[in-house]
């Protein structure tokens, strides 16, 4: 923490970080414009690494069948989700596609959405849950020529996979291995040593914990490279306690914590919620979950290379919160605190309207 600092930023790039008297006599501050944020926390921007969307409307009932949305109606849905993302803090995110479609053209369609969203106002990362039809012998061939138009194209940046009862057959690894992706894993939890192999068979980036860890599953997260997925928003939803994320710290492993966004079962975005559960309910402390919420989320994207800390040579994604002290943002739950938020430089909220100095 740095009291009474500075970030200064050129060309959507952070320059230098730190007290605001050495930066002012900086060679490249000189005719700088100065937005003054005296009293506010300023602190990366929010990475969500677990928003959830769907090309099918969600049913009536539990006997209705899902009926598939127009590419135009799910392109302005996503829009207006990002932009409600935006408005509570988030920079970055992780928009995880699971349409479990019989048809490849229907999985193509939403990513081409994805994708023709772009990076603007929020920066995305296209995954995509492989469906169960990937496992089977019979279908796999179509699936690796739909795999293989993904990569071609760019629209997933990575897959997600569902822990099976049953072992997933060597092809099917074969066939991941071909497509060069990262590959992030759901773990529902279950065998420790079923979960010791699938990490040496998938090495995931990440592994999802829907569901509380026994101290078994916990050792081996903890000695693996790949961060573990919380999402304390869900769990409240869910009426379930998970206090897995405390364990897995104790255990050296390291801990990311998203929004578990999903419009029917948990339609809540805000990170800020994220971090006042993570202290809250599950025990973490406050610089836990801003860290499990900024750069281990970005690590979990494979974007800590852009974006999750200020720091020099990374893209000025900002965010200026209405507090004077980060430890009170437990304390305002359910309360936006976002009083300015700058992605690449820009301002893309300025609740306050600033008044720059030249």
């Amino acid at each position: 923490m740095i009291e009474d600092g500075s970030v200064l930023i050129q060309d959507g790039r952070i320059i230098s970080v730190g007290a605001t008297r050495r930066i002012e006599n900086l060679k490249e501050a000189r005719g700088a414009i100065d937005v003054p944020v005296t009293g506010s926390v300023v602190m990366p921007g929010f990475v969500d690494p677990a928003i959830h969307v769907s090309l099918y409307q969600n049913p009536a009932s539990p006997e209705a069948v899902a009926k598939r949305k127009k590419s135009r109606n799910f392109y302005d849905e996503t829009l207006t989700l990002i932009h409600s993302c935006l408005q509570h803090g988030t920079l970055t995110a992780q928009f995880k596609l699971h349409s479990e479609s019989a048809s490849p053209a229907a999985d193509i369609a939403a990513l081409r959405q994805l994708c023709a969203i772009g990076a603007n106002p929020v920066g995305t990362v296209r995954s995509l849950r492989l469906p169960s039809s990937a496992i089977d012998e019979a279908k796999r061939a179509a699936f690796s020529v739909q795999l293989a138009k993904l990569r071609r194209k760019n629209l997933v940046h990575s897959l997600e996979l569902a822990s099976s009862d049953r072992p997933f057959p060597t092809p099917f690894w074969e066939l991941l291995r071909t497509t060069a992706l990262p590959v992030n894993l759901i773990w529902p939890g279950g065998s420790p040593m079923h979960l010791q192999a699938l990490l040496a068979q998938a090495r995931p980036r990440s592994v999802f914990c829907p569901v509380e860890l026994s101290n078994a599953e916990c050792a081996i997260l903890g000695h693996s490279p790949c961060l573990a997925v919380f999402s304390p928003c869900k769990d409240l939803l869910e009426e379930r306690e998970n206090p897995s994320a405390q364990k897995l710290v104790a255990a050296g492993g390291a801990i990311v914590l998203g929004s578990g966004y999903d419009a029917k079962d948990a339609p809540i975005f805000s990170m800020q919620m994220v971090i006042a559960l993570a202290v809250l309910r599950l025990r973490l402390t406050v610089e836990q979950a801003i860290a499990a919420t900024t750069i281990n989320a970005a690590y979990a994207l494979g974007r800590a290379a852009d974006v999750g800390t200020l720091e020099a040579g990374k893209r000025a994604d900002v965010l200026v919160l209405n507090l004077s002290d980060y430890r009170e943002i437990p304390r305002h739950i359910g309360v936006n605190q976002v009083r300015m938020a700058l992605r690449d430089g820009n301002f893309v909220i300025n609740r306050k309207s600033a008044k720059a100095r030249a």
